[in-house]
């Protein structure tokens, strides 16, 4: 059997893998990240559909948070950001959202008056700068404390969508975390999708001495004396051993478990491991032969109250038009189920929204047509784990970590959650281990 040495083995190619195996080879590590897939990315990535540009979860990047960390580590990546990030319909009326005062306007536009906008700021205002509402209690029944008004509300249920969770379930403290840990985020797109972010990584990795093979499924992680010490993989048909000081799991918690067998773990983790959930998102991406008029110099939609499941519209084509054949448009539109736990009917759920899409698109029959309806749940989930809930950085064997948005601090959701985890597990290995 052929066998291979590295420091650091990494298995999936998701951001938090690529996260802590580029900020890793920086520091001095060998790294190889192995990717069952034949692309790297997981629900960062981009396919090529047709000529037109798919995302295959991520939407939108954060420059400080996804630019900040290819700037770390030399990874060369564009983001182009739009004129205004998200264009808010309420009550029948389109508002671009202010760069600045953003949440102090946008409950001002939602309020019946004046009383209610102060109202209801001077309480957002609080759970951010002073007490922190309860996690016992949802964003939901924290904002019905306070109005009945169904636009208000309406904005907040959005404000939660986006992380695959509607507002009546998200925990109202995870909520306002998250508002704080992504207070000031300037969002942005790739020329050729979110993929782009994780090739520049992986490129990065590449060029300052690291690996990635894809096609290359893990077969077991090793583990002696309570330790992982590498793992088998398969590529080209062929098992290779990897012999490793420390393996970081990209992979979902659960088929981390099965790579290194339930008898090295305890059981109050398989527990925990086994409470993981992801959160259920239904994407539509179309083609269009127009601009939509709502969205010109925008990067996307929110419909607040007027909508069965809708919640986004994004059109990519006006600052990236290479996502589009010359002269067409992508659009992209998300909504969430009912519920984010199981059963879903999704058959009843892609019906509802795509109602709700020939009544936000004039002449939707005659200019759009669908190209994929994308269903992510479970290990593709739209977010890895449900809001508030997650997995700890390292397991029980030592030296085998968890990278990745299931195992990322309370505040931070889906790829910034990603890149947080995978910050962690690379602070924490390099207090530890030494590279060879």
């Amino acid at each position: 059997m052929k066998q291979v040495k590295c420091d650091v083995l990494v298995i999936g190619s998701g951001i938090g893998g690529t996260t802590a195996a580029a900020l890793l080879t920086k520091a001095g590590y060998e790294a190889l990240v192995v990717e069952k897939l034949p692309f790297v990315g997981g629900r960062c990535a981009t396919l090529d559909y047709h000529g037109f540009k798919i995302n295959t979860g991520a939407a939108m990047l954060g420059d400080e948070i996804h630019g900040a960390l290819c700037r770390e580590v030399g990874a060369e990546l564009e983001l182009r950001v739009p004129d205004h990030m998200i264009v808010f319909r309420i009550r029948g009326k389109d508002y671009p959202a202010p760069k600045k005062g953003f949440w102090k306007t946008i409950i001002g536009l939602a309020a019946r008056d004046d009383a209610e906008a102060e109202r209801m700021y001077e309480a957002f205002k609080q759970g951010l700068t002073w007490a922190e509402p309860s996690y016992s209690m949802s964003l939901d029944d924290w904002a019905r404390q306070y109005t009945d008004n169904a636009s208000i509300l309406g904005l907040f249920h959005f404000m939660t969508l986006g992380t695959g969770v509607n507002s009546y379930e998200m925990p109202a403290g995870e909520f306002f975390r998250q508002i704080t840990e992504g207070a000031v985020m300037t969002w942005a797109s790739p020329p050729l999708g979110c993929g782009q972010f994780s090739d520049a990584l992986v490129g990065a990795l590449k060029r300052m001495g690291g690996d990635t093979w894809t096609r290359c499924p893990a077969i077991r992680i090793k583990v002696k004396d309570g330790a992982a010490t590498g793992a088998l993989v398969r590529k080209d048909g062929e098992d290779i051993e990897i012999t490793a000081q420390a393996v970081i799991s990209n992979a979902a918690p659960w088929r981390t478990v099965e790579l290194v067998g339930r008898e090295f773990l305890s059981p109050g983790y398989l527990k925990d491991v086994a409470a993981v959930q992801g959160t259920p998102m239904i994407c539509f991406h179309m083609a269009t032969d127009r601009q939509l008029p709502m969205l010109e110099g925008s990067g996307c939609l929110s419909l607040v109250e007027e909508s069965r499941r809708l919640f986004l519209i994004v059109d990519y084509t006006p600052i990236c038009p290479e996502m589009a054949p010359k002269g067409k448009h992508i659009l992209e539109a998300a909504s969430v189920p009912a519920s984010i736990h199981p059963p879903y009917d999704f058959k009843k759920e892609v019906a509802l929204t795509l109602q709700d899409l020939r009544n936000s698109i004039p002449d939707f029959d005659k200019h759009v047509q669908i190209l994929r309806i994308n269903i992510a749940q479970g290990e593709w989930g739209v977010a890895g784990s449900l809001p508030g809930y997650s997995l700890p950085i390292k397991t029980p064997v030592y030296g085998l970590y968890l990278a990745g948005d299931r195992s990322a601090p309370k505040g931070w959701w889906c790829s910034l959650a990603a890149i947080k985890s995978g910050r962690l597990v690379a602070e924490d290995l390099i207090r530890r281990f030494k590279p060879a």
